[in-house]
């Protein structure tokens, strides 16, 4: 049975597993519990919890089912990342302050076109999460921003990051997590129509990008450069990256969540009549 979930990445948080999970182009999540619990279960088949889980939100659509999904992994003892670069409907704002979860804004420059040639053409403009940061702020919602994805040949040229952290830092937010990007063609083509001709070849001349098709990523040495540079400039500001050693903000985790429920055993139906 197909849920329309996929894992996008699994790493380690500061407590256990964490998943990143969105959403299939084009297919409709259906049974938002079995699908959790299943792609949930796959993971700690090896023994070790899943712990926090991020949802990321691409379209508007999406906060239908992120909706329903955060509040059964908060039932099921879960702590949950909102990670977004659209501005949350009022329902989803209010869940995430009632299940206690954290909000991760992702941006990706200051100026509208070149956020959407990198965030995709659903993106809002950086202002308009900036906003809705300071209030889900003011609600009690840990907030930090995704800051990414990173891109040789933009990212380290001047005034290219710089008038976005100033914007980060005069809202009032201070984590921020860094990601160095691959280049799609997709990604390559809308940087040369956001950017330019000239700037938007630079950038695929940095990642070494020769053909209509495939997918390109830094040298180590290459993508460590980038990220220490905006780093540099983020620290300027007075941002904190990953503050608390992972990239899952764990201190910004305040809230108190129910008892863990194992998706293995019986507890997990324990609730059931």
């Amino acid at each position: 049975m197909s849920t329309g979930f996929q894992t996008l990445q699994v790493t380690s948080s500061c407590t256990g597993l964490h998943l990143l999970l969105g959403s299939r182009a084009g297919a409709q999540v259906d049974s938002v519990e079995l699908g959790l619990a299943s792609l949930i279960g796959e993971h700690e088949a090896g023994g070790e919890a899943v712990t926090t889980v991020t949802l990321r939100l691409v379209r508007g659509e999406d906060a239908f089912w992120a909706l329903a999904a955060l509040r059964w992994l908060a039932a099921h003892g879960r702590r949950v990342l909102l990670r977004t670069a659209r501005v949350m409907p009022k329902a989803l704002v209010l869940a995430a302050r009632d299940c206690g979860a954290t909000v991760l804004l992702e941006m990706a420059h200051h100026k509208l076109e070149v956020q959407r040639a990198l965030l995709g053409p659903d993106a809002d403009a950086a202002p308009a999460l900036l906003l809705q940061a300071q209030h889900l702020r003011r609600l009690g919602v840990g907030v930090a921003v995704h800051l990414g994805p990173l891109v040789a040949g933009l990212h380290d040229r001047p005034g290219q990051i710089d008038p976005l952290v100033r914007h980060i830092a005069a809202a009032d937010i201070h984590d921020v997590h860094l990601s160095v990007g691959r280049l799609l063609p997709a990604r390559a083509q809308a940087l040369v129509e956001a950017l330019g001709v000239e700037a938007g070849f630079e950038v695929q001349r940095r990642y070494a990008a020769t053909s209509s098709t495939g997918s390109w990523r830094l040298s180590a040495l290459a993508a460590q450069s980038l990220r220490e540079a905006v780093r540099a400039v983020a620290l300027g500001q007075g941002l904190v990256v990953d503050g608390c050693g992972c990239a899952s903000h764990c201190h910004l985790d305040v809230a108190q969540r129910r008892a863990y429920v194992a998706v293995q055993g019986p507890e997990l139906f324990a609730g059931v009549p």
